[in-house]
């Protein structure tokens, strides 16, 4: 990967996907920026392309940083593992985003909700319905 790669997948990244506008703005040929993006898609850089969607203006206009911590023996009870957990809460419609952590955080999620209730509803229903859920902390986006 060169510079030129690197300014590619910027201009991808910040949301322009059309060819010619990439070439426009990177004063290349066309095919020089097909041919590496195609290149860049081939080996995974680029993984998929997706939407900017204005959650707010879905109706989502809360957006919250659930901090968690997990019991690490009834994971094992139940076969899971902390990235195995992860990938379970990344699969509920209303997380956006998340990670593992150190410190005493565990798991951190960003997740998207129409208002408190949404979220007092996802972490009884969705969040502490999984196994190995220790505590969670909320934290809200003002």
């Amino acid at each position: 990967m060169d510079e030129l790669d690197e300014q590619l997948i910027n201009y991808i990244d910040s949301g322009v996907t059309k060819y010619t506008d990439i070439a426009k703005k990177m004063n290349l040929p066309l095919s020089t920026v097909h041919f590496r993006i195609k290149r860049l898609e081939r080996e995974k850089v680029i993984r998929y392309y997706k939407g900017e969607i204005d959650w707010k203006k879905a109706g989502f206009g809360i957006t919250a940083y659930m901090l968690i911590n997990f019991n690490i023996e009834q994971l094992k009870e139940n076969g899971k593992t902390p990235d195995s957990l992860l990938k379970e809460l990344l699969e509920l419609p209303y997380v956006k985003e998340g990670h593992l952590a150190t410190s005493d955080v565990d798991i951190i999620l960003k997740v998207i909700a129409r208002d408190t209730m949404h979220i007092k509803d996802m972490l009884v229903n969705e969040i502490y319905g999984k196994k190995g859920i220790a505590n969670t902390k909320t934290m809200i986006v003002l």
